[in-house]
């Protein structure tokens, strides 16, 4: 069953944003359009009611989201000395995640955890994880809303964070509370046609070439029920492309009429990265979890050693206790 929090945690959080002082805001490495939408939409208030507010990702910010405010201000790496900052962890499961030194959690206080992860470690002195949640950015809006000051530009790097999350608004986590939210950060400023366009309509010429040769590597297995695509590094030097900036090419494999799971293989410094999608039933984030990996029960993904034949074996095996 999903976890929802009760309102003691959320009361928490907002009592310590509201003290005001120093925050470093931080998520999980090779962030998604949630945890840095997250993460901007928060530094943003932050800094509208006089506090500071340091946003850090060590792998800096992919495309297509240099688009998002204050992206360009985003730092690469944690502040030498934290001491007398509060620390919030946004959209990431576990302390390592976050590619952060553990001193970093030992010198801030206090330290928030804003979550929608199954398997959440809880690390942070206030904890909110809701697994029913479909984006970490649909709980800071909640946690913000009572408070006031939500901008046009806050609203705008919200509802990136809600869009990416769900796909943009196609997957199984797009609910009610989900699209009531969404209403109301339009209300707010947010543009939707203009955060579509930026991140699913406007792509250089060399990853529309790498979408054409990973759509045509498209095939199925276990009797149709799971689509498997594969990017090798040929084809990324074939196009050159690194294929990081294809927002939602995994979820391709989901249009292939019968499946119920689409998977994307990629090789990665010599592993292959999997990311797993669910067309229908199947928990993806039981699978993943059972090769080591973790996410969503839509979304999940997972890293493993091995060449892509040996690894899409592996995941066929996986894969199959799960079938429906």
């Amino acid at each position: 069953m999903p976890k929802t929090p009760n309102e003691t945690e959320r009361t928490k959080i907002r009592k310590a944003l509201e003290a005001g002082g120093s925050f470093v805001l931080a998520a999980h490495r090779k962030p998604d359009g949630d945890a840095l939408g997250s993460m901007l939409a928060l530094a943003r208030w932050i800094e509208g009611r006089g506090g500071r507010a340091t946003v850090v990702c060590p792998d800096g910010v992919p495309d297509p989201y240099g688009f998002l405010p204050g992206a360009e201000l985003v730092a690469r790496e944690f502040p030498a000395d934290p001491s007398g900052a509060g620390l919030v962890v946004l959209d990431t499961p576990l302390m390592a995640r976050t590619g952060a030194p553990a001193e970093i959690f030992e010198q801030t206080s206090p330290v928030i955890n804003i979550d929608h992860h199954p398997g959440n470690e809880e690390f942070g002195d206030a904890n909110l994880v809701d697994t029913s949640a479909s984006s970490a950015a649909l709980l800071v809006y909640e946690i913000l809303e009572p408070l006031g000051g939500l901008t046009a530009e806050i609203a705008s790097l919200l509802y990136a964070g809600v869009f990416t999350d769900t796909g943009g608004f196609r997957f199984g986590n797009t609910d009610a509370r989900t699209l009531g939210t969404a209403a109301k950060l339009v209300d707010l400023g947010a543009d939707p046609a203009l955060t579509a366009r930026m991140i699913y309509g406007e792509q250089p010429l060399g990853q529309l070439r790498l979408l054409g040769l990973v759509l045509a590597s498209a095939e199925t297995i276990l009797d149709g029920r799971v689509a498997v695509l594969t990017m090798t590094d040929a084809m990324r030097r074939e196009t050159g492309s690194t294929g990081d900036e294809i927002e939602g090419l995994a979820s391709y494999g989901r249009l292939v009429e019968g499946s119920q799971v689409a998977a994307l293989l990629r090789e990665l410094n010599g592993a292959v990265r999997v990311s797993l999608r669910s067309a229908g039933p199947v928990d993806v984030n039981a699978v993943a979890a059972s090769l080591g990996g973790g996410g969503h029960r839509a979304a999940a993904g997972v890293v493993m050693d091995g060449s892509l034949a040996e690894v899409r074996e592996r995941l066929a095996e996986a894969v199959a206790a799960f079938l429906v």
